[in-house]
């Protein structure tokens, strides 16, 4: 169980709905992801041949120059990405509604310095999502 696991599904039930255990955070999400409501936070691995006994076999389990290790890292890469955007709804949800001036009245210094550490880490964030294909546009 890791908190992606609970974000997503956070996300997925009902506000006033509360989780009594971890295993029903499991049944919510295949059952949301059976539902086509969330993305898989860890997306079945395509399928590779196996070792090959020939050349010829060996050539054909490694398409396009891509190996199973990639092909695994590739899919962890996006199951890492997914549980991201959905923590990152989470975050854009709970921002709203006045908690960040409720907070700087509540106390005006811890407020502020969480605010900008929010800044920051957006900032980082999306320093590190940037396109870097070259092709720039506005999104």
């Amino acid at each position: 169980m890791t908190a992606a696991d609970l974000a997503e599904a956070r996300a997925v039930l009902p506000s006033s709905r509360q989780l009594a255990s971890p295993d029903q955070v499991r049944d919510v999400l295949k059952a949301a992801v059976a539902a086509g409501k969330v993305p898989r936070l860890a997306s079945p691995s395509p399928q590779v041949p196996g070792q090959a006994a020939d050349d010829r076999q060996a050539d054909e389990a490694n398409v396009g120059g891509v190996s199973q290790d990639q092909v695994d890292e590739s899919a962890e890469a996006i199951a890492t990405l997914e549980a991201a955007v959905a923590q990152q709804r989470q975050i854009y949800d709970r921002i709203g509604g006045g908690v960040l001036a409720a907070a700087l009245l509540y106390d005006p210094g811890r407020g502020d310095h969480l605010r900008r550490e929010l800044r920051q880490y957006a900032k980082r964030t999306a320093y590190r999502a940037r396109d870097t294909s070259g092709d720039q546009g506005d999104d």
